[in-house]
């Protein structure tokens, strides 16, 4: 018996299977999650390596489409199906990254590849040695793709595969038409802003030295031997390290009085409204009454409204005129604009510090409902939209329906077998009737 027939290589194959599923659905749910964001890494990509040929669109195709072909392949893995395709494409794809990811480490042009989204944040350093890893796992499938073990068998595989192209279209198109389902930003619904911008400051304590006759003596300032010891000098020593805030960018600020209004802002202790707006000369005018309105209504219960964009000045006069806003805009960094709220223009609702509420702004509640609300402000996303938030409710959304697949093929299996029962098996009578492991995929 060959190494390739051994159980420990079949075992061996099979464990860096799973692994590289794994890795591949979860790279490619959190890039579908996020389409936006995939499309600004795209576009940075493009910006580290001087390549200025796709427009914002042909970028977001590109990331979306990675993100597809990664969820399907790591999926096709996960269930045994396409063997020689995968087999073949997973190292590939895999020797793909980990040259792209050395040429970054090696060049430095990008700090985060972003093969995780915002999910998982990884240095260019640890990227690369993940990548090799991943690669290294992925040559097995070269010899060993007939001993993967399957979990569905070849007449009921296309159900797997409709599935999985409908249920990550399904993630891409409603992230990108509203939010991302999952929300793996500093900014979540729920986030202590006040928490996350203050960080730690550290301790420290000064140290007296002392000096007689070669001998040296550290007492903490104050403290003082006896006469014969001489003060030859202090130090510094650090009792704690200081905490870096985890959101060290959050800064509105108002050029009129050159003030930051985000410390303003978070301490507020009751409701504060802030639309987000990276760049107004692209924002959606389609939704602009909703902001009036908005505005006009937080003026009316006293709740605070922000307008925050990294626009120019003749780009906002432009804006105000267009759409006849009254409310003041005052400027924010654009990439922490981008992070705020994929959406543009979006809009957060702060109480108290903390995350209540966010928005695309085509989702934002009308006015109507919100004079309905026991608090006076819409209290979430719409009720559909609501229950299909957070990472628990898409992994049942994908591991229900696989294993409801799995389930009809063992019985359209065993129905096929009662039905061969009856059948004349005398031109079998050469067959040993052992389960066939090469397959055809």
């Amino acid at each position: 018996m060959g190494w390739t027939r051994s159980k420990y290589f079949i075992a061996y194959t099979n464990i860096c299977r799973l692994v590289l599923s794994l890795v591949l659905v979860v790279s490619g749910f959190v890039k579908a999650v996020d389409p936006i964001g995939a499309m600004y890494k795209m576009r940075e990509y493009m910006t580290a390596f001087s390549i200025d040929l796709f427009s914002d669109s042909w970028l977001l195709v590109f990331g979306i489409s990675q993100a597809v072909v990664e969820f399907l392949l790591g999926l096709f893995l996960l269930m045994g199906v396409y063997r020689r395709v995968v087999s073949y494409l997973t190292p590939m794809v895999m020797l793909f990254f980990t040259v792209l990811t050395a040429v970054i480490y090696f060049s430095g042009n990008i700090e985060d590849c972003g093969c995780f989204g915002e999910a998982i944040a990884l240095s260019n350093g640890e990227t690369l040695a993940k990548n090799i890893f991943l690669l290294f796992l992925s040559l097995p499938l070269l010899s060993g793709r007939k001993r993967f073990v399957c979990h569905i068998s070849f007449r009921t595989r296309w159900m797997v595969v409709i599935f999985a192209i409908f249920y990550i279209a399904t993630v891409g198109i409603m992230s990108y038409s509203h939010l991302p389902v999952v929300d793996f930003s500093r900014y979540r619904v729920g986030a202590d802003m006040r928490a996350l911008t203050q960080g730690e400051p550290g301790e420290y304590r000064v140290i007296s030295v002392y000096e007689r006759e070669g001998e040296t003596c550290e007492l903490p300032e104050g403290e003082q031997p006896d006469t014969t010891w001489t003060f030859v000098g202090s130090r510094s020593e650090v009792v704690k390290e200081s905490v870096e805030p985890v959101i060290a960018d959050f800064s509105i600020m108002d050029w009129e009085y050159d003030s930051d209004v985000a410390e303003e802002l978070l301490a507020d202790t009751g409701y504060v409204c802030l639309v987000a707006m990276e760049r107004v000369e692209n924002a959606s005018v389609s939704r602009v009454d909703k902001i009036n309105d908005m505005y006009d209504y937080c003026q009316e219960i006293g709740v605070p409204f922000y307008v925050a964009t990294a626009s120019e000045d003749e780009d906002i006069a432009l804006w105000c005129k267009r759409t006849g806003a009254e409310y003041p805009l005052y400027w924010g960094d654009e990439l922490m604009l981008r992070g705020m709220v994929r959406s543009n223009p979006g809009v957060l609702l702060f109480k108290d510090g903390v995350i209540v509420g966010k928005w695309n702004i085509s989702d934002l509640p009308p006015v109507e409902e919100m004079t309905e609300s026991p608090t006076g402000m819409p209290d979430g996303l719409p009720t559909l939209l609501q229950r299909m938030q957070g990472w628990r409710f898409w992994l049942l959304a994908l591991a229900l329906p696989l294993l409801l697949f799995v389930l009809i093929d063992v019985v359209a299996c065993k129905g096929s077998r009662s039905k061969d029962e009856g059948t004349d098996v005398g031109s079998d009578a050469g067959s040993t009737g052992a389960p066939q492991t090469e397959g055809i995929d």
